[in-house]
Order: structure tokens, then C-alpha cells, then sequence
């Protein structure tokens, strides 16, 4: 076949999970044709509102954690603020890189629409087929253990009376309101229920970005694998005609200078996003750690496995990002390997120098970097465990 005549369908099975979260938030590009008015007007409202329930969370979150004197409660408190934080920052990053994201896409679009054979657009469901479960994946650790820490945990605590025998009604998130007084009703429950929709919010953006890498690096995967298949069909043959063998190297060359521009592009979309999610998972990882043992020595069991929960879906969230970058890794270390076993001397006379430049772009790094400054990989997985516990081991010191 010319072309694939199913790619619009291709494309909208790759993509359904992170374009459904992402366009709840009003980030998802749009197609090639321009927005409505209308479609403008929802989208700025769904910013608006996706910005409302951050900040309702943020702002009172960041006075109650500054007027607070006791250590162990900053401490409790400071990992909802970070994540709250970091969610804010990927949101607005998510905004300002629309039009890149929306380059990736449509570079994605076209791999789709261009495929030649069935076997090269099954290799590409498959790698499709991994991205999907990994958004899957991640989605359900987010919601699951985000959700039930914004409504089993303040059910759990129960009802707290102070030395002034005031009966306290805990909140998912501390915060300071002011003069509004959070404990009677309507107010308290109007409180609980934005707190709530915040984080379903927050855990949507976490998702979402993780469903783009995903999405991103596991087409660049599919694509390298493709390449593979180029290169030996390259010198499959030992006699063949010289505009055949010319054809061939230029579809390789074509390929290979396609992903590695593909690869930039995404580097350059996702980068910060990725060096916001290291850094803060790491910190995070660390003081939820503490928080499990201080609930722990309380014997308080469900405010322990929900911390637990929320320190295994930081760990799931890292370790997402770091196995996509990983898997990216391993593919180009494996094109790199079948470009130096090329049985070049099939290849006529003269023909076989054009293997060179193939090698020598072949064996380049092929990498997705966190901010440049580490590389996505399982190595950077484990330096970010480490680190969480040497913090952890830490902080415990200096509290106890």
C-alpha cells in the first residue's frame, strides 16, 4: 500500500488516554484546523478554573505552613505544598510548550500516515501498545493513592479536640483562611470539596505529562526498531542493482535524521517538565518516608498505608519517566550495535562507504535528559532512591 489509510484511527488509539486528561485541562493542542470562538472561550475557562483549584490549595497551604512553629508538622505538611507546587509549574509549562507539544504530534502524525508496510505499522502498535500502559499505569497509581490521601486520610485522623476543647474537623490540606472560619457548615464542606477537585486536577497534570513522555518515547522507540529492519534489508542481498542500493541507503539516512530531529524536538518540550518531576519526587519521597514512620510510632494504620500509598506512586511516577528514557536508550544502543555488524561487503563496489556515515550517526547518544542535567534512565532511578533515603535518614536525626 501507498500509505496507511487507518493512521487517523492509529493515531487516536496512541493518544486517547493523555489526550482525555489533558484536554479536561485545556492543553491539548488542537488539530490543524483553527479553534472556534467558542472553543477559545472553554479552553481559557479551563485553564481558569484548573488554576483556581491549585491555587485554593497553594496559597492557604504555603500561610498555614509559614505561621506554623512546630518542626514535625512543617515537615507532615511541606510534601503536599511541593507537589502542589510542582503541578502549578508543569501546568503552566504544559501552556507555554502547546505549540511544541502540538509539532510532536503532528511529527507523529505523519510517521503514521507514511508507513509503507504492515509489518513496520505493527512494530509501531506495539511500541503504541507499551506507551498505553505505562499512562495506564501511572493514572491509576495517581488517582488511586492521591484520591483516597485527600478523602481516607481526614476521615481517618477523626475529629480533634485542642486544649481549648474545640472540636477540630480535619481538612485533606491544611491551611490558613483568614478570617473565614473552616470548621462550621457549609464552609467546611465547601472547602473539602475543592480541595478534593484540586486534586484531581493536580493528579491529572502528573498524568498527563507522564502519557506525553510515554506517547513520545515510545514512538521514537517504535522508530528506531523500524531503522533496524532498514538497515538490514540494506545488504540482504548480495547482488543488486545500483539505484536499488542507492534508494535503500537514502531511506535509511531519511529515517535516521527524522528520529533524531523528532528526538530534539521532544528533549526540548519535556525537559523542564521531566527536571520538575525528578527533583521534587525526590524530596517528596523523603519526607513521606518520614511521615510513615511518625504515623507508624502513632499506630495510626490507615493514616500509615495511605502515606505509603502516595510514597509508592512518587516512586511509580519516577520510575515511568526513568523506563521510558531507558527503553529509548537501549533501542539506539541497539541500532548502534547493528549498524557495526552490517555485512557491508555484500553491498557493490563504492556503495559500501555510504555504510560509514550510517555507523557514525548510529553510535551518536541517543538520550532523554531531565533539564540536561541527568539522563532519563533505570541508573537515574536508583540515584534518586538513594538520595530519598540519605535525606530521609537525615531528617530523622534532626528531628528526633
Amino acid at each position: 500500500m501507498s500509505c496507511n489509510e487507518h493512521y487517523k484511527d492509529d493515531i487516536v488509539y496512541i493518544t486517547q488516554l493523555t489526550r482525555n486528561v489533558l484536554s479536561v485541562l485545556g492543553v491539548w493542542p488542537s488539530s490543524n484546523r483553527a479553534r472556534s470562538a467558542g472553543e477559545k472561550i472553554v479552553k481559557f475557562l479551563l485553564i481558569c478554573v484548573s488554576y483556581a483549584l491549585l491555587y485554593c490549595v497553594l496559597i492557604p497551604g504555603i500561610l498555614f505552613w509559614l505561621m506554623e512553629k512546630r518542626t514535625r508538622i512543617r515537615i507532615q505538611t511541606f510534601p503536599m505544598l511541593l507537589y502542589c507546587f510542582m503541578a502549578t509549574s508543569k501546568y503552566g509549562n504544559l501552556i507555554f510548550r502547546e505549540n511544541q507539544v502540538k509539532r510532536c504530534l503532528k511529527h507523529i502524525e505523519e510517521d503514521w500516515k507514511i508507513v509503507t508496510s504492515a509489518d513496520a505499522r505493527d512494530t509501531m502498535i506495539e511500541s503504541a501498545r507499551t506507551g498505553r500502559r505505562l499512562v495506564a499505569l501511572c493514572g491509576a497509581f495517581m488517582y488511586g493513592s492521591g484520591l483516597s490521601f485527600r478523602s481516607i486520610l481526614p476521615f481517618a485522623k477523626g475529629k480533634i479536640i485542642n486544649a481549648q476543647n474545640i472540636t477540630i474537623k480535619p481538612l485533606p490540606c491544611p491551611g490558613y483562611f483568614f478570617s473565614f472560619n473552616s470548621q462550621t457548615s457549609p464552609t467546611y464542606e465547601m472547602i473539602f470539596a475543592m480541595q478534593f477537585l484540586s486534586g484531581l486536577v493536580t493528579y491529572s497534570i502528573t498524568t498527563g505529562a507522564c502519557g506525553l513522555a510515554a506517547v513520545f518515547v515510545m514512538h521514537a522507540c517504535g522508530q528506531l526498531r523500524i531503522l533496524i529492519d532498514l538497515m538490514r534489508r540494506l545488504v540482504e542481498d548480495q547482488w543488486q542493482e545500483k539505484q536499488e542500493v542507492d534508494r535503500r541507503l537514502a531511506e535509511v539516512v531519511e529515517h535516521q535524521i527524522r528520529i533524531r530531529n523528532f528526538l530534539r524536538l521532544v528533549e526540548h518540550t519535556l525537559q523542564q517538565i521531566c527536571l520538575i518531576e525528578l527533583m521534587g519526587c525526590t524530596i517528596i519521597v523523603c519526607n513521606l518516608g518520614y511521615c510513615i514512620i511518625v504515623e507508624w510510632e502513632r499506630s495510626n494504620t490507615i493514616a500509615t498505608c495511605s502515606y505509603f500509598m502516595s510514597l509508592t506512586s512518587m516512586l511509580i511516577n519516577v520510575f515511568m519517566f526513568c523506563y521510558t528514557g531507558e527503553q529509548l536508550t537501549t533501542q539506539a544502543e541497539k541500532v548502534a550495535h547493528t549498524s557495526c555488524e552490517l555485512e557491508w561487503y555484500r553491498l557493490p563496489d563504492k556503495k559500501a562507504r555510504g555504510i560509514v556515515l550510517v555507523m557514525i550517526m548510529s553510535n551518536l547518544p541517543t538520550k532523554i535528559t531531565a533539564g540536561k542535567i541527568m539522563d532519563l534512565s533505570l541508573k537515574t532511578f536508583g540515584d534518586v532512591v538513594k538520595t530519598a533515603v540519605t535525606y530521609f535518614n537525615m531528617l530523622r536525626n534532626v528531628t528526633d
